[in-house]
């Protein structure tokens, strides 16, 4: 799956560990097992990512993780919630994709990585 992200946009090398980049414009999550409840609001004031674009910008996504590590059709669902997670320009809301609200108006988000 991460050669589909890739071919969606640039990704970054950032993980639960990382340093913290103002600069990320997209955060994505899936958790096995979570299905789309993964507690995205707690995941940033944890790991202190209030001050990162994608978190200011609303651009805090959940995948369903069956839309990620099912063999089967769902995987075109996944790409489908990718595609709309990373260019929301180019693609339209998909299902089984959940994001948390903007803290600034998209406007004010400055362009960066991917996580």
């Amino acid at each position: 799956m991460l050669e589909v992200v890739e071919k969606l946009g640039r990704i970054g090398g950032h993980g639960r560990n990382s340093n913290n980049s103002s600069s990320v414009e997209v955060v994505l999550a899936a958790w096995c097992g979570a299905g789309d409840r993964v507690p995205l609001e707690k995941i940033v004031a944890q790991r202190g990512w209030q001050k990162v674009s994608a978190v200011r910008a609303g651009r805090v996504y959940c995948i369903r993780d069956q839309y990620l590590n099912t063999p089967a059709a769902t995987l075109m669902a996944g790409l489908k919630a990718l595609a709309a997670a990373i260019r929301p320009d180019l693609f339209p809301a998909a299902k089984g994709l959940r994001r948390i609200a903007p803290a600034v108006r998209p406007s004010q988000a400055k362009p960066g990585l991917v996580i």
